[in-house]
């Protein structure tokens, strides 16, 4: 069984080698999840319901969300979604809770959402580490669909194996283990944030459980932590970059936060 491997990054640049795993193509490409405690799991939002921990409970949950949200988001939609799987990542995206986790293709996108997502204590200094998952979606779908001998990379919601995970199929023949996959971009935020997904099955393991459970290759996750003392330095640097709030949520509320950070406000 793989291990986990950890990386701690104490500068801007001792980050950018660790994100560097050598991606050249989609066979190669990794993505980045930013969490602002580096003890969070990989766990979609579904998962931390305060009384259920069931999966087929929460599977059927979904589904009533789905529903609802279909039926009472139609004054707010310039067209009527009729698509599940439009349906399920548009959900995602105002924050309804689903079986998608969030990732994107951007390092540095997920190292601002990783620094500026951290909770500052009352001194204004930080108390926990912060942390950048790595995953490589090719190694991670190998591997779960290694019964299909599969060889391919992150995957479509369009594609054949992927079926069995829809909201709108019967639960006794999902999968198990979550799939790497490409979302879709109905919203400017995801298009901004390079946005991809996993969606996950029938087990309520966060994937680093999974991940160092089963047999998958070396490296196929990993995680990069940013100590706690280094976040307002790296983040300031992310900033001079032209990493900001308004960069990766082009809207109104991007701007707000951008110019509540730029006066030494806390956001």
């Amino acid at each position: 069984m793989p291990t986990l491997n950890e990386h701690t990054a104490q500068t801007f640049q001792e980050f950018l080698s660790f994100a560097d795993m050598g991606q050249t193509d989609d066979d190669s490409a990794v993505w980045f999840r930013g969490t602002g405690n580096s003890s969070y799991s990989l766990s979609p939002s579904i998962h931390r319901h305060s009384s259920i921990n069931d999966s087929t409970k929460l599977f059927e949950i979904e589904k009533k969300l789905i529903t609802r949200f279909k039926e009472r988001s139609v004054p707010y939609l310039t067209y009527r979604l009729e698509d599940a799987w439009e349906l399920l990542f548009l959900m995602q995206h105002y924050g309804m809770p689903t079986r998608l986790l969030d990732w994107t293709e951007n390092p540095l996108i997920a190292l601002f959402f990783a620094l500026s997502s951290a909770r500052q204590n009352s001194a204004g200094t930080y108390d926990n580490d912060a942390a950048v998952w790595v995953l490589s979606p090719a190694k991670w779908n190998r591997c779960v669909f290694r019964h299909n001998s599969y060889q391919g990379g992150a995957m479509s919601p369009t594609e054949s194996m992927v079926s069995s995970y829809a909201p709108s199929k019967e639960y006794q023949y999902m999968h198990e283990h979550p799939v790497a996959l490409l979302g879709i971009h109905n919203s400017p935020r995801i298009v901004a944030q390079r946005g991809s997904f996993c969606l996950f099955g029938k087990s309520l393991q966060p994937m680093e459980q999974i991940y160092t459970a089963n047999n998958f290759e070396d490296d196929t996750l990993k995680k990069i932590i940013i100590p706690a003392s280094k976040i307002t330095e790296i983040l300031n640097k992310l900033t001079w970059m032209g990493i900001t709030d308004a960069v990766i949520y082009p809207d109104l509320e991007g701007l707000a936060k951008e110019t509540k950070r730029l006066f030494g406000f806390s956001v």
